[in-house]
């Protein structure tokens, strides 16, 4: 979805109401440690992408798919939250970009050999500047 100034900040208010949502007014759905972590909304500001994280990928998943389940009742509830001409519909999804920088820096570590140790000597002398002599 194209992001422009008027996008963002309508999806940094959905994603504060729905965390009210999802915090009050929603009991019926276990989303455990999971958190939204960004809102991407259409221009014509009737669509919004609602990306989930948390710790535990499995619950997470699941989180997503209750949630899924239960978009018209939190579609209705954050209607009376928000003050917009039109709620727009929502996509929940679960956002894997944790995962994937997880996993990249995993892939680093195994790759990369270590960093030698730096001498005490070096660090204790600001860079740049000569030894003093006596």
């Amino acid at each position: 979805m194209k992001k422009t100034r008027r996008t963002s900040r309508v999806g940094e208010n959905i994603r504060d109401a729905l965390a009210q949502v999802l915090r009050t007014d929603l009991k019926d759905v276990n989303i455990g440690w999971s958190s939204i972590s960004e809102v991407e909304v259409s221009p014509d500001l009737h669509y919004a992408r609602v990306y989930m994280t948390g710790l535990k990928e499995e619950d997470t998943k699941q989180a997503v798919e209750e949630l899924r389940r239960v978009a018209g009742k939190v579609r209705h509830l954050l209607g009376k939250r928000i003050h917009l001409r039109y709620t727009p519909e929502l996509d929940f999804r679960y956002d894997e970009t944790a995962m994937r920088a997880l996993r990249i820096e995993t892939l680093l570590r195994e790759v990369m050999p270590p960093k030698p140790p730096d001498d005490e000597e070096e660090a204790s002398e600001p860079p740049g500047l000569p030894a003093s002599e006596e």
